[in-house]
């Protein structure tokens, strides 16, 4: 038998036990270990359905890269494999490639909302629609609610700030609410390039590997005319920004401009635990609605970035509100960008197993600050007023200012 080399998979077998797709399933396909045999013996450009199927089974998490033993990095693998191939696999073909379309084009993006918007703002609160595309029960739910910060206007902003497709398109309360929590440490609201794109991580994920060199070129030009901190209150956006060096890396020059862009970036969670310790007068006021909460941890977080920590010292800072974990910590809620939509099935296993632990948890609130977990958990949800509200953590800490 030949010996493994440091690039192959050992087949221990770790990433089975910490992979949602393969708890939901249980099926050896399923796990980064069966894919990267495959991957070993198969050539994606030649998959058949059936292989370009096993190969859509991923949730691109990253929890088999934090346990593995050899140092491999399955997601990227399969990432790469997904380029190669020629056929479409998974459910709801039309409404991925639509999605896709739109958001890799900012002016198309950008007319959907504003013709659709309105339209959306006449939704009753209990609608199915809403509740789909993870609109707020008011869609003026910060205003009047909160009050102005006094800034100096005259004074240059000390971030530049990029919000990501969901909070400048569906849910602008979380733009609106990040705004007010940097102006509240900074004293003037943050600077926000009008030509930022999409962050890129649906058209990589997906396989498109061009469009998302063309997403990142662009979000680095925007951010070019300043040296400013880049603050980003998506965790999934903030996960694919950070690997513009990575992305570009077959470009010399462009990747030099990604590794100065990904250093200036500041994740949500990160800039404020940082603030509140620089500034120990600082406190957020007691919170009069929820008593009880569940911080989510997205896996673009949690096994890409590393950050766990800041999110819950802000939120034991805050007085009367009672942080809980999750019985058997944190739990993937099976969105995965497009995961969701090409995989229904395996991506509702793995958000029932997430809600079961949180009913256990009986918290008055979930919050997290990925806007797809965000969507994904309140669908999940629903509108029912006997079970916890979600909310993205900007939208919480800006009402207790």
């Amino acid at each position: 038998m030949a010996a493994i080399t440091p690039l192959q998979c050992a087949k221990c077998g770790a990433c089975t036990v910490v992979c949602p797709v393969f708890q939901a399933g249980g099926r050896e396909s399923l796990s980064a270990r069966g894919r990267l045999h495959l991957l070993e013996h198969l050539d994606p450009a030649q998959a058949s359905d059936a292989y370009a199927e096993i190969l859509s089974q991923c949730l691109l998490c990253g929890a088999c890269s934090s346990v593995c033993s050899r140092g491999l990095d399955p997601p990227a693998r399969f990432i790469a494999a997904r380029k190669q191939l020629e056929k479409t696999a998974g459910c709801q073909v039309l409404l991925r490639a639509i999605t896709q379309k739109a958001l890799s084009n900012p002016a198309l993006l950008a007319a959907i909302a504003n013709l659709g918007r309105p339209l959306l703002d006449l939704l009753p609160a209990d609608s199915g629609l809403r509740l789909r595309l993870g609109l707020p029960l008011e869609s003026t739910i910060l205003s009047p609610a909160l009050p102005e910060t006094p800034a100096e206007k005259s004074a240059p902003p000390a971030l530049a700030y990029f919000p990501g497709c969901y909070a400048t398109h569906l849910h602008r309360e979380i733009g609106e609410a990040t705004e007010r929590i940097a102006t509240a440490f900074t004293g003037n609201p943050p600077l926000r390039p009008k030509q930022q794109w999409c962050c890129g991580l649906a058209a990589e994920n997906g396989g498109d590997t061009s469009t998302a060199k063309r997403l990142a070129k662009q979000n680095i030009l925007a951010f070019a005319r300043n040296t400013l901190p880049i603050l980003t209150s998506c965790a999934s956006c903030y996960s694919q920004l950070r690997r513009y060096p990575e992305l570009l890396a077959d470009d010399p020059a462009w990747q030099k401009k990604g590794q100065a862009f990904a250093g200036r970036l500041v994740e949500f969670s990160t800039f404020v635990a940082q603030a509140m310790e620089t500034d120990p007068t600082f406190s957020f006021a007691a919170s009069a609605k929820a008593h009880t909460v569940v911080y989510h941890d997205p896996c673009h977080l949690r096994f890409h970035a590393k950050i766990t920590a800041p999110p819950r010292e802000i939120l034991r800072a805050i007085p009367g509100l009672r942080l809980v974990e999750l019985a058997n910590g944190p739990q993937c809620c099976g969105q995965g960008g497009l995961f969701h939509l090409a995989q229904p099935e395996l991506a509702e296993k793995i958000r029932v197993r997430l809600l079961n632990q949180v009913e256990q948890a009986a918290p008055d609130l979930v919050t997290t600050t990925c806007s797809g977990c965000l969507i994904h958990i309140q669908q999940g949800l629903g509108h029912d007023p006997t079970r916890p509200e979600v909310r993205h953590l900007a939208i919480l800490l800006a009402e207790l200012l």
